[in-house]
């Protein structure tokens, strides 16, 4: 082999690694954004799912309850375990906290503090819903918590985590009670 063959090798060679580097990259760039979509829409389903229930509930079962006492009352429950009610107002789902996994391989056990854990056939790794519901007043045109005075309007936020992905998606909503 001679000299300028020697080198149209080399550039071949040099061609070829670059192609196989750039196909990686596109590669992996587009599993990310899958994973990041997969993520995405599986959180604003979960969402959805609490947001409809909250949907069919009171705004409260009392007048207003204390901001002390937000959260289910005696004997009420998610989703009616034995013995128990249904979440019947809003304030209810305060500090709820979900599960959602795919029942496949090792996904299988309780998860420590879970208020209520589905088993989903087709997703690829755990979810975690964390619901809050706080009073809410607008102030300067910003909406601002207001922990100690109950009012007519509650925020509902319900928080998704996952073991699949290092973002965290937030849904806030807010439900009033006009008279």
């Amino acid at each position: 082999m001679n000299l300028g063959q020697m080198l149209m090798v080399i550039g071949a060679i040099t061609l070829l690694g670059l192609l196989v580097l750039n196909a990686n990259t596109t590669v992996h760039t587009t599993r990310a954004t899958m994973a990041d979509s997969e993520f995405g829409m599986t959180g604003k389903m979960f969402d959805n799912v609490i947001a409809d229930s909250n949907a069919s509930a009171l705004f409260d079962s009392t007048l207003l309850t204390s901001p002390g006492n937000l959260g289910p009352e005696a004997g009420e429950s998610y989703r009616k375990s034995a013995g128990a009610k249904d979440f019947n107002d809003v304030d209810d789902f305060n500090n709820l906290f979900l599960v959602y996994k795919s029942g496949v391989g090792g996904d299988t056990a309780a998860t420590p503090g879970s208020d209520y854990e589905f088993t989903l056939p087709g997703i690829r790794a755990r979810y975690f819903a964390h619901v809050t519901v706080d009073y809410v007043t607008l102030a300067g045109g910003s909406i601002v918590a207001c922990p100690a005075v109950p009012n007519w309007h509650k925020r509902i936020t319900v928080t998704v985590t996952s073991t699949g992905s290092a973002d965290t998606l937030a849904y806030p909503a807010i439900m009033s009670y006009w008279n």
